[in-house]
C-alpha cells in the first residue's frame, strides 16, 4: 500500500477539519506502521480471490483510503455511516481509525449487486466488533437508522449515484448531524447533486478529484 498523501489530499483534510500539517503526517506514520492492517488486508485479498473468477476494483483506492483514516483519527467520532461497501474499503479504512481512536462505531448500510457478494469481505476480522451492517437500499434503511443513533458525526455517501438518491441521502443525513460533523461523498462527478447540496445549504463544499466533503456549521 502507498501510505503517502498529496498536497492536494492533505488540503482536503486540513479543510475539513482544522488538522495542521504535521498532526496530518502524524497520522499517516501511524497508519504506515500498522502492520496489523495492512497483513489483515492481504490476506483477505488472498483467501477471498483464491480460485475465483472474481474481478474487483477499489472504487476508493489507497490514497482516498487514507484521507479518510486521516479524518476520522482527527474527528475521533463516536457514529460513523455509510451507505455502500461493496468489498470493504472504506468501511475498513473507517474502523482501523476508531480502533487507534478507542471510540466509534461504524453503521453501514449496503445493497449487494453481485449474486454471490459478501458486503464488506475485505474487513479484517479484528475490528469487526465496531461494524455494523444494514442490508437494504439507503431509501429504506437510512431514516430508521437515524433514528436509532439519534446523532451521527460523519457521513459517508457511496451507494446508488443518482441525483435523486444522492440528493435523497445528503438532506436525511444533514438532519440529524451534529454542528461540526463532516457530510462526505464519493463519485460527486456523476451528477450535480453534491454542489446543488452545497448551494442550497449556503455551505462550501471541498472536493478531491470525485470525492467531496463539506462541515456542517
Amino acid at each position: 500500500m502507498d501510505n503517502r498523501l498529496s498536497r492536494t489530499a492533505e488540503g482536503f483534510i486540513v479543510n475539513l477539519t482544522g488538522a495542521g500539517s504535521a498532526e496530518v503526517k502524524q497520522y499517516m506514520v501511524e497508519f504506515s506502521a500498522n502492520r496489523e492492517f495492512q497483513d489483515s488486508i492481504e490476506e483477505k485479498q488472498r483467501v477471498f480471490v483464491k480460485g475465483r473468477r472474481y474481478t474487483y476494483n477499489y472504487g476508493i483506492g489507497p490514497e482516498l483510503g487514507l484521507v479518510i483514516y486521516v479524518i476520522c483519527r482527527r474527528q475521533k467520532p463516536d457514529v460513523v455511516i455509510e451507505t455502500g461497501v461493496a468489498s470493504g474499503v472504506s468501511s475498513s479504512y473507517i474502523l482501523s481509525a476508531l480502533e487507534q481512536n478507542e471510540r466509534g462505531q461504524l453503521y453501514s448500510i449496503d445493497l449487494p449487486w453481485w449474486q454471490d457478494d459478501r458486503s464488506g469481505w475485505l474487513i479484517p476480522d479484528y475490528l469487526r466488533h465496531r461494524w455494523h451492517l444494514i442490508l437494504g437500499s439507503s431509501a429504506e434503511e437510512l431514516a430508521p437508522l437515524l433514528k436509532k443513533v439519534n446523532v451521527i458525526d460523519i457521513f459517508l455517501h457511496d451507494s446508488d449515484h443518482s441525483y435523486k438518491n444522492m440528493l435523497r441521502e445528503f438532506e436525511t443525513a444533514w438532519a440529524s448531524m451534529k454542528a461540526g460533523a463532516l457530510l462526505m461523498a464519493h463519485n460527486i462527478d456523476s451528477n450535480k447533486a453534491f454542489p446543488d447540496f452545497c448551494r442550497s445549504h449556503g455551505v462550501k463544499g471541498h472536493t478531491l478529484g470525485n470525492m467531496g466533503g463539506v462541515v456542517k456549521a
